[in-house]
């Protein structure tokens, strides 16, 4: 059972089989903002990452610096981290929806282990182009050297699993903020975004197949990602939201937030991040939806997987979450 790393914590690399990533891996053209350079697993996780990925830069990782004021937004791809993101910093800095608009988001909430997830150099060249306050004139070399050097309060996005974040995470528990989404949505969002963001050529039903045998790139297994989060959820430095929450009721789930963050939000404050953060907004806001000249916000939809899941799809689905879910308590929504 995953739980958070600690100073014994030993991490090593495993090759995946053959068998099982070859259809998917041999579809990438290399294009977008990532350069595909093949994956490993990291083990004991059992969380797949780039081959650029090494034990060195995981040791760093574990040894990054945690203050007791950050939030940390930990979540699987495509399960609604940039609303998230977006969301929490606005919270966190009285709702100056202005000021949003004028930053990129990637410079607002630096992403950990950005570096090691499209490149270095490409992270550099992207970072660095970024929109940003007039009076932030420092180049960053890095992904971690930028979140490091954020001002208290620090809002900070990682894809990695409970067991893969900073050893002072679990000693110092500031709040951390996990979503989940229904895998199924996630499995369709995430297909396009490889797409996207690297150039997959393959077919769908080859993606479907590495995702339900969990390496369909970086950051799988899935559930076993959102389960590490799913069993600390009663702690009371972790909020854990729903994707489809967050679609049904979004002011419910700004409230809940808020209130978790310690901020007290006014009406007027609320039906202004609401407005902010609608998928309408999102969509025209180039500060967060902007991919290498691509829109990183697809659809965003709750049941789009009707649209690409086969009748042996569905079952096989149907299957996999069974075996990885049983007695754990999780469930998800699938329509709305």
């Amino acid at each position: 059972m995953a739980s958070f790393s600690t100073r014994k914590s030993e991490v090593w690399r495993e090759e995946i089989e053959e068998n099982l990533i070859k259809e998917f891996t041999n579809n990438f053209t290399g294009t977008g903002t990532t350069a595909f350079p093949g994956l490993v697993k990291f083990q004991p996780s059992g969380q797949v990452l780039a081959r650029i990925y090494t034990t060195e830069y995981q040791k760093k990782i574990f040894e990054f610096p945690v203050r007791l004021d950050d939030v940390w937004i930990c979540t699987f791809p495509k399960c609604g981290t940039t609303w998230t993101k977006d969301m929490v910093w606005c919270i966190m800095n009285d709702v100056n929806t202005e000021l949003a608009k004028k930053i990129d988001l990637e410079r607002r909430v630096p992403f950990l282990e950005g570096s090691k997830a499209i490149s270095e150099e490409k992270y550099k060249m992207y970072i660095n182009s970024c929109l940003r306050e007039e009076s932030d004139t420092r180049v960053y070399t890095s992904s971690m050297e930028l979140t490091e050097s954020k001002s208290s309060p620090r809002v900070i996005k990682s894809h990695m699993s409970i067991d893969m974040l900073p050893y002072e995470i679990g000693e110092k528990q500031p709040k951390i903020i996990h979503v989940i989404r229904n895998p199924r949505d996630t499995c369709v969002s995430l297909f396009y975004h490889w797409k996207l963001v690297a150039g997959y050529t393959g077919s769908w039903d080859a993606f479907f197949n590495a995702f339900v045998n969990d390496v369909c790139g970086y950051y799988t297994p899935a559930l076993q990602h959102y389960l590490g989060y799913w069993r600390i959820r009663d702690r009371k430095n972790v909020l854990l939201l729903m994707f489809e929450d967050m679609k049904k009721d979004l002011t419910a789930v700004i409230r809940k937030t808020s209130n978790f963050l310690g901020k007290s939000l006014s009406e007027e404050q609320l039906i202004k991040l609401t407005d902010h953060l609608s998928f309408k907004s999102m969509k025209k806001n180039a500060t967060v939806n902007n991919e290498d000249g691509g829109t990183f916000i697809r659809k965003g939809e709750i049941g789009d997987w009707k649209n690409h899941f086969s009748k042996q799809q569905i079952a096989i689905m149907d299957q996999w979450e069974k075996d990885n879910l049983e007695g754990t308590g999780l469930e998800f929504v699938y329509d709305m």
